[in-house]
């Protein structure tokens, strides 16, 4: 593991928006509702079965959360709301936001399945204009959205503003390694097996005249502001504290930061 913090921010204004073009909004939503049916699936395979692992450590960062009321934003299908459900207890309860309907319909039947207690809300919403309060929960966690949106920093403001003063944010996002080596071997990973493996699901079927469903969850990555330059948009955006730690050799990122009091 490797911890990293860094006050300077070093990126352009076009590294900060990732990747972008018209209709991505809604390219990316269609995106998700036709692949919803296998993410979790699919997840597993292109994280190689460590994507628990990175949501575990995402908690151990959060500490004890017993009687929270916990944002998941971006919550997919569910994994990281259910894990913040455990841990809040009866006491707490947890909103999972996402887009996507057809995400959001899959992780209510898994928490039917999976006859976990009543303190879950899953609710449509966009991390753009979130539609709560100031200062209205105690922990904001996100995993894999913001390569997703159309406007990052906003996205960040935007969860900073419905975090109570004092508490903290946690990200989940992929990265890439530095060393040239492993680089080598990740480029061939997720640039030519995954979109190939995902051929399997997706059927190469184009969405929205653009691009499969997994040759976007590759080409994604282009252009996102990983490490420094995450940390940077989230003390622009007000978060102190705000450090990276590199999991699985730097595939994955776990950003965590503090709204001051």
């Amino acid at each position: 593991m490797m911890i990293a913090d860094y006050p300077q921010d070093t990126m352009s204004e076009d590294e900060k928006v990732g990747n972008q073009f018209e209709g991505k909004e809604k390219y990316v939503k269609d995106v998700f509702e036709d692949i919803a049916p296998y993410y979790d699936k699919m997840n597993g395979i292109m994280s190689m079965g460590m994507v628990k692992r990175w949501h575990k450590f995402m908690f151990k960062k959060a500490g004890n959360i017993k009687g929270f009321y916990v944002a998941d934003i971006g919550c997919g299908t569910g994994e990281i709301t259910f894990m913040a459900s455990e841990r809040v207890g009866e006491e707490g309860k947890v909103k999972g936001i996402d887009l996507t309907p057809g995400m959001l319909e899959i992780a209510k039947i898994k928490m039917k399945e999976r006859n976990l207690p009543d303190n879950i809300e899953f609710e449509v919403g966009d991390c753009l204009d979130l539609q709560y309060d100031d200062n209205t929960f105690d922990l904001v966690t996100t995993g894999y959205m913001l390569r997703n949106v159309t406007d990052i920093p906003k996205a960040v403001e935007q969860m900073f503003r419905v975090l109570k003063p004092g508490h903290k944010i946690i990200i989940a996002e992929l990265a890439k390694p530095k060393n040239k080596l492993l680089l080598f071997g990740y480029n061939i990973y997720v640039f030519k097996i995954i979109p190939w493996y995902g051929r399997h699901f997706d059927k190469g079927k184009v969405i929205d005249g653009k691009m499969p469903a997994y040759d976007w969850l590759t080409s994604s990555l282009e252009g996102f502001p990983h490490g420094n330059d995450m940390v940077a948009i989230l003390k622009e955006k007000g978060f102190s504290d705000a450090r990276f730690y590199s999991k699985s050799f730097g595939a994955v990122n776990i950003y965590v930061g503090t709204k001051p009091q």
